[in-house]
């Protein structure tokens, strides 16, 4: 294997992702007659970016990128383009370790496990039951503008990436989306060629979870050894702490609702007690990551869908209703029906 593909990019910091998701703005922008240039200079941006896969950007400037973009282009659904175009390669280093990985459940759990060295503003959860498995995308910083936008394209990527995994054999049984029912669903439609479900608590696709067993066809597994010791070499420059993971993962815990410190620390293949050690010497425990991903969570469940606030405390693993409007009163000062209309009047 050449020694260049031992370059070793820096991992985005915390609140950053790779420009490769991005990478089909400018060409879709000229098919809709914008010019690109003036419209990425208000973000400081030029074309030439989009030809660097492995420079980063603010996760919340993509968002309000790619929102300007639909904008401009009077096409609301401009995010679903622009991931149409992207794959497992998108990805990086952490997309050739799926794409080398001997089968799709192991593909999936490279993938959760190592996001992190591609986009540090949202992490993928993978909820498996006997019959089905949600795939999903949780954005975990508040308060993004374009989170949908994010979204229709992470879900189009991830669609690729399970068609690249499985074959074009593959469609999930449904994809949800967080947001409402767009006025119309007709690229949508063409797109996913599955059902649909809006105003769902997760942006998520939903599949047979016999495709997890699926071996991947042309996986070389010197390929694969290769990717993981160079994500371990990655890793070694990486400046995320600790607890910065922990929160991460705990967030896609909250997805599969298995979210204990057992459940952290098998996440992380070591004992519990190694966890609270590690989570001491970064200057926090369990339970206060646990609380503030619930918190985060909380919030964003209440801002970005309709789901029912019952719904949401179930989801969040409180006994009850009541437990969970306690708890958020805690954190906001007022109880979550109150909050979630506070954030409707802001945006109205």
């Amino acid at each position: 294997m050449p020694n260049t593909m031992l370059a070793k990019p820096l991992p985005p910091k915390h609140g950053m992702i790779r420009v490769a998701p991005m990478a089909a703005i400018p060409a879709l922008l000229r098919e809709f007659g914008v010019a690109p240039g003036p419209l990425l200079k208000k973000f400081g941006l030029s074309e030439e970016i989009f030809f660097q896969p492995d420079r980063t950007i603010p996760f919340e400037m993509l968002g309000r990128v790619v929102n300007t973009c639909a904008r401009e282009t009077g096409c609301p659904h401009f995010g679903l383009l622009v991931g149409q175009r992207g794959n497992a390669s998108t990805l990086g280093a952490t997309g050739f370790l799926m794409k080398n990985a001997p089968d799709v459940r192991t593909a999936l759990n490279e993938a959760i496990l190592n996001i992190d060295l591609h986009d540090r503003g949202a992490t993928p959860f993978l909820d498996v039951s006997d019959e089905t498995t949600v795939l999903g995308y949780a954005i975990y910083q508040p308060g993004i503008e374009g989170s949908d936008q994010i979204s229709d394209g992470s879900l189009a990527i991830i669609w690729n990436v399970m068609r690249g995994l499985c074959g074009p054999e593959w469609l999930p049984l449904e994809v949800w989306f967080t947001h409402d029912k767009p006025a119309d669903i007709g690229a949508y439609r063409r797109f996913f060629r599955t059902p649909l479900r809006f105003n769902a608590m997760h942006n998520a696709l939903v599949f047979h979870t016999t495709w997890l067993a699926r071996k991947i066809d042309h996986s070389d597994p010197m390929i694969y050894q290769h990717f993981q010791q160079h994500i371990l070499d990655m890793r070694r420059y990486s400046n995320q702490d600790f607890s910065e993971k922990a929160y991460q993962a705990l967030l896609s815990l909250l997805g599969s609702q298995r979210c204990s410190l057992d459940d952290l620390a098998r996440h992380f293949t070591i004992h519990p007690r190694t966890l609270n050690r590690r989570l001491k010497e970064s200057g926090t425990s369990f339970r206060e990551l646990y609380s503030e991903a619930r918190h985060q969570t909380a919030n964003q469940l209440l801002r970005d869908t309709r789901t029912s606030i019952e719904s949401i405390a179930v989801l969040l693993g409180y006994s009850d209703g009541t437990a969970f409007n306690r708890a958020f009163s805690k954190w906001e000062g007022v109880s979550p029906g109150k909050w979630r209309r506070q954030m409707q009047l802001a945006r109205d």
